[in-house]
């Protein structure tokens, strides 16, 4: 008898941004090519975007991206089809008109949900499973570990446990915070949100252990951007505290949410400023290896600036050469995130970065 056999991916187009406004509409590719334009998307808001712009073909693992005789041009990568076609690998973001999309080699994921904020976070297809399980961890009654790298919103989840289970709670981070942790916990105290596990050091490590020994009611969730074995964390103890654990994508994976968090952060800097397509464009085509707070902060930054320059329209070339790029003690450039075009030269290499923050 023959084992379950793993179905094949299904690539497909994810459409993000419309005319003003973020989405999430997924769409596979027919084997005669998807046809993007005002005949796909139902009520778009997009005045730029012809009845049919552009169509993306799937052949040999690769993405062929055909303008068809658009009025305002089809971009692939950030750069004009010059000679109307290209072919690119995923994931690619392609703007035609004011749409803005991202093809991906799996589409399935993008139609398990749409987007929703809760526990004051933006939650897509991409994380909504990951949600689910923090949930249910909190629910199950069992310590929990949240894995991932800087800024993706870990915290975030961390709150969204203590949420669930509904039961006084106190957060700890021995990076910010004088007092000891027996200083913290108090009687009452019965879920304990751990960050920085690697930096507790003896005493609090200590404390640690008998608070776990002698609190029956004491649950735990702690973050860390790797699993705590890895941090020099006793085996034992390490046990203990990922009884559970998710791991949390960094935000160059969650398309689906990156619009929504480009949207919010101009909203909440400068409410009166225009969102052009070519400031989500920009965004999707950076790594950030700062995730989300370093995509949130740049973004709002730079409202502030454009706003204060008289300007009513926020657009790509307004943000940063070098934010979201690269930063100290945060991971390169990952070259599969940028699109490849055939004949088309390399883009030039990018200035030496300034350091960021490492948090």
């Amino acid at each position: 008898m023959s084992g379950p056999t793993t179905s094949a991916p299904v690539p497909g187009v994810l459409v993000v941004w419309s005319g003003a406004t973020p989405l999430v509409q997924p769409f596979r590719i027919p084997a005669e090519g998807l046809i993007l334009g005002r005949e796909l998307l139902d009520n778009s808001p997009d005045d730029r975007i012809s009845r049919q712009h552009a169509r993306v073909a799937w052949r040999d693992r690769r993405f062929i991206v055909t303008d068809l005789g658009s009025r305002n041009g089809t971009y692939a990568g950030g750069h004009a089809l010059v000679d109307r076609e290209v072919t690119v690998t995923a994931p690619s973001v392609v703007r035609t008109g004011r749409t803005v999309c991202v093809l991906v080699d799996d589409i399935r994921k993008f139609e398990r949900a749409p987007v929703e904020q809760r526990h004051d976070a933006v939650i897509g297809p991409s994380t909504a499973p990951i949600w689910l399980a923090v949930e249910q961890a909190a629910r199950d009654d069992v310590n929990l570990l949240i894995v991932g790298e800087p800024g993706t919103g870990k915290g975030h989840m961390a709150r969204g446990y203590a949420r669930t289970r509904n039961r006084p709670e106190v957060g700890f981070n021995p990076t910010i915070q004088a007092v000891p942790l027996e200083r913290k916990v108090g009687p009452d105290v019965e879920t304990l949100l751990l960050e920085q596990l690697g930096k507790l050091g003896p005493q609090n490590t200590a404390m640690l252990v008998k608070l776990l020994d002698t609190r029956p009611n004491l649950r735990v969730c702690s973050t860390a951007v790797m699993e705590l074995e890895h941090l020099g964390m006793n085996a034992t103890l390490a046990k203990r505290l990922q009884t559970r654990i998710v791991h949390v994508p960094p935000l160059r994976e969650r398309p689906d949410e990156m619009a929504v968090l480009v949207h919010d952060a101009v909203s909440g800097a400068e409410p009166g400023l225009q969102i052009h397509s070519t400031l989500i464009e920009a965004c999707l085509l950076r790594p950030w290896p700062g995730n989300t707070r370093e995509l949130v902060g740049e973004v709002g930054r730079t409202a502030h600036t454009v706003a204060a320059q008289g300007k009513n329209n926020i657009r790509g070339e307004d943000i940063d050469n070098d934010a979201g790029h690269l930063m100290i003690g945060a991971p390169t450039l990952n070259a599969a995130v940028q699109p490849t075009a055939v004949d088309k030269p390399a883009p030039r290499k990018r200035p030496t970065p300034r350091p960021g923050d490492n948090d």
